[in-house]
């Protein structure tokens, strides 16, 4: 069977109020298949920090969601009303990701800022609203194992 390929549009990009979250954006933008295993539906924040007190806070210095509208992505400023996660990123480890080349190069960078936080080179970090079963089951887990996040079955907890 041929995957459909996915679609992607920003919208409103006036209104971030930073250049790495524009830049960030118009990556995610072009490589859409890096949600491609999410079910129609999702939708998650990507939130910023410009440093782990801001982290500690929970003060981003930009935020924008990602929303799968079961032909491509819908990439929107602000929160999402019913966020699945919010995926917590430093400044420094958004710099690398933009510069990765496909979806694999992607998720194993994003677990290695996940497994191996660091102030300085770049950390991720994930906030759940759901609960880690549901998440799974709409396609975050595929995702999280190809980043080196989740394992096997018996390691759940560690998304």
């Amino acid at each position: 069977m041929l995957e459909e390929e996915l679609t992607s549009q920003i919208i409103d990009q006036k209104k971030y109020k930073t250049e790495i979250a524009k830049k960030y954006t118009i990556f995610l933008s072009k490589y859409p298949e890096i949600f491609s295993d999410l079910i129609s539906g999702s939708d998650f924040d990507f939130a910023l920090y410009d440093s782990i007190e801001a982290y500690d806070n929970r003060t981003p210095v930009d935020v924008f969601h990602v929303y799968n509208n079961g032909h491509g992505i819908e990439i929107k400023p602000g929160r999402a009303i019913d966020s699945d996660l919010e995926l917590a990123l430093s400044i420094e480890a958004v710099k690398k990701l933009i510069q990765t080349n496909t979806k694999v190069e992607y998720a194993q960078h994003l677990g290695t800022f996940y497994n191996y936080p660091d102030e300085k080179k770049g950390w991720v970090d994930f906030f759940l609203n759901k609960r880690t079963q549901i998440l799974i089951d709409m396609g975050y887990g595929k995702f999280a194992q190809t980043a080196g996040i989740l394992n096997d079955d018996d390691e759940i907890y560690s998304i």
